[in-house]
Order: C-alpha cells, then structure tokens, then sequence
C-alpha cells in the first residue's frame, strides 16, 4: 500500500521513520514545483537518492568535492554517451576516481540527497510500493534514524551559517589575501570553494561555480568567517527577487493544479517561457496523479521547446559574445546567466556547454534566450 501527502501536513522525519519501520520497498517521490528528488527503499534502508537538480548528479558531485574537473566532466559524459554505460564506471576507466573512492561518494551523494529535503518547507510526495530503477545501483544501506538524527544536526549547523550568512546573494570578501594557506584541514571541494572566493561572486555565484550545493558552499566559508579572515558584505541590488517555486493562483487563494496550469498556459500563450515553465512544473507537482494536468504539462514543455527551436535557440548553435567581456563584468546578470556567459568561447555549442551545465537543459536554453534578446550573445549553427 503506499502513502501520498504534502511535507506540510507529515513531517518528513516521520515519513522516513514510518517507511523504515514498515520495512517498505520501492520509490519515495517529493516533488517541490522545481526540483524532482527520489529516495529508494529496499526492506526499510534507504539504498540510493537521485535528483532532477543537475548538481546532484554524480558528475557534478564529483566537480564539486574536487574529483574532476569540468573538462574530464565533459569528456566522461560524451564517453557515457558513446558507450551507453554508467557514468560511474567511465570514470573509474579513465583512472580519474578509484572504485572504492566511488562508492564512497556514491554514499555521501544517497546521503546529501536526503538531507537537502529537510530544506524544503513543502512539497507533494508519493510512495511508490516495490517500484525500483531497472538500472543497478550500487548496493549501499543507509539507516534511516541515524540519517533523521543527522539531518536534524544539520539544521541546526544551517542556523548558524544563515546568521552570519543571511543570504546567497551575500558577497564573500577576503580579508586575508590566501584562503587555502598550506590546506591542512581542508579538502579538495572547500579548497576549491575558497579559490573561487574573488571578492566579487556571490555565495550563489560561488555554488553554481563550483557546481556545489549552497550547504556545502556556507559550511566551507563558515570557520572562514568566524576566524575572520572573510567578510560578508550585504547582498548588491537585484532587479526582483526570485520568484517562489509554486505560485499562488490569485492573491489569498491558495494554488491548485488547475489554476496553476490555467497560468502556465497564459505566459505561454504569452511567450512568457520562464514563468510558463514553473507554472506547469508546480500544477504538476501539485496533482502528480492527474494526469489531464501530467499530459497538458508535458505538452506545455515541448511548446517551449518548439518556440525555442524556431528561435534558434538549439543544443547545436553556437553561442557567440556580442560585447566585450569587461563590459559583461560591469552589468548585473543573474548567476546562472553570469555561469553560462562564462563558459562561451564562441567555439563550444550549446550542448557542450549544457554538459557542465549545472542546470536542467531547458533551464539553460531559456537562460541562453534571454541573454540573446538582451543583446549579450548572437547564436550561430554550425555549418554542415
């Protein structure tokens, strides 16, 4: 039998622990509007996480704790591609991690994938009885109080943090000119973190850099601040904060998927992509069994992508700088754009770009629009 709900009204400690002591099997789905998480049951250990959010893919999770490097990333995902296998064992092939390395981080990834929920305040979830992946996993068992007991540890570490950081639009100054000194205690991810503290990035700028989680990112420059030898300065001006993950539909009427997709399908109608694609994630979200909503949504996407297709927007164009990088230091762009901006060379197309990409490929395609209509980027198809 399995269990449906919202993280507002069943804790997800006590959906952990009822799943653990029920010794269940199958496919625990939490859903927030933005990002998609699946934490995988067998007897009441938790064997495995995965995430639609990119940076809590492997590859990215390796970049991330200094592993590799966006390079061999790149190379080990067309590699993977070729040879239609796990990413992991291309990387153990290419003598870039050790297999016991590997299934280290593999279990530090199930790991951080759970405790990231404890972040969310809300979120529509569903338990899937004896549904697991086809694809093998590596045989791990992680027991589920001692994950709660350290999840709960973790929240308290984040409430700290937050006081000193209260924000990821918060800039990280150096008031010491070396972070990393000899880098006795620290590993390769915090080294990493730190290196790409440059007094101008933001702790946002610094995750997605990094290809890091937030988390990860403020427990690295924590002891840097209490000791200080970094500073935090107030988070700069922004155009408009970010939008929230599910929407209301009417102001003092709370969302349902109906009202969400009625407004997904009006900026789409409208060309407004952006927030077409969060409206019809979140309606989606919100009524994961509806599948009226689950078709109209799917078909919402693929609108998005044929508008982006017509506009040129495509994985095999080349994305070209139309200004000056110094000018594009001067302007405020946000840190996604500022991360793909970055990563043009006026050589690498679109999907080779993707493939370091911290981001979903639509998320970045809608990014790579706009920085075309604001004049930053010219797109050009490679000649056949």
């Amino acid at each position: 039998m399995g269990i449906a709900g919202n993280l507002k009204t069943m804790e997800l400690a006590e959906l952990l622990q009822w799943l653990s002591q029920g010794t269940k099997t199958g496919t625990l789905v939490v859903d927030n509007g933005t990002v998609e998480k699946k934490v995988f049951f067998s007897k009441g250990k938790i064997i495995s996480s995965a995430a639609s959010d990119p940076r809590e893919h492997l590859g990215h999770f390796l970049v991330s704790h200094g592993y590799i490097t966006e390079a061999q990333l790149a190379e080990s995902v067309r590699r993977q591609e070729a040879q239609k296998t796990m990413l992991g064992k291309v990387l153990v092939d290419m003598g870039l991690i050790g297999e016991e390395d590997l299934d280290h981080m593999l279990r530090l990834k199930a790991e951080e994938g759970v405790y990231s929920l404890f972040d969310w305040p809300e979120g529509e979830f569903r338990f899937h009885d004896d549904e697991l992946p086809a694809y093998p996993m590596v045989p791990i068992s992680l027991d589920v109080t001692g994950l709660v007991l350290e999840a709960m540890r973790r929240q308290d570490e984040w409430s700290r943090f937050r006081e000193l950081m209260p924000s990821v639009h918060a800039i990280p100054v150096r008031v010491v000119d070396d972070l990393v000194g000899g880098g006795g205690d620290l590993d390769e991810g915090q080294k990493h973190i730190l290196l790409a503290v440059d007094d101008h990035r933001t702790i946002e700028e610094i995750s997605l850099e990094t290809h890091a989680s937030e988390y990860y990112v403020c427990e690295a420059l924590y002891p840097q601040v209490k000791a200080r030898k970094v500073k935090i300065v107030r988070p700069r001006g922004q155009a408009a904060p970010a939008p929230p993950p599910a929407p209301m539909a009417s102001a003092g009427a709370a969302a349902t998927g109906k009202s969400l997709l009625e407004r997904g399908q009006k900026h789409l109608a409208a060309r407004e992509y952006e927030p077409a694609l969060r409206n019809l994630r979140a309606a989606r979200s919100l009524d994961p069994d509806d599948h009226t909503i689950a078709r109209a949504a799917e078909q919402g996407e693929a609108t998005i992508r044929t508008f982006l297709q017509g506009e040129g927007v495509v994985l095999d164009a080349v994305p070209k700088l139309v200004v000056r990088p110094d000018e594009i230091a001067r302007m405020k762009v946000s840190s996604k754009a500022g991360f793909l901006l970055s990563r043009v060379d006026g050589h690498y197309d679109i999907a080779s770009i993707l493939k370091i990409s911290p981001m979903t490929q639509l998320e970045a395609l809608l990014v790579f629009r706009e920085l075309v209509l604001a004049g930053l980027l010219k797109l050009e198809r490679k000649r056949k």
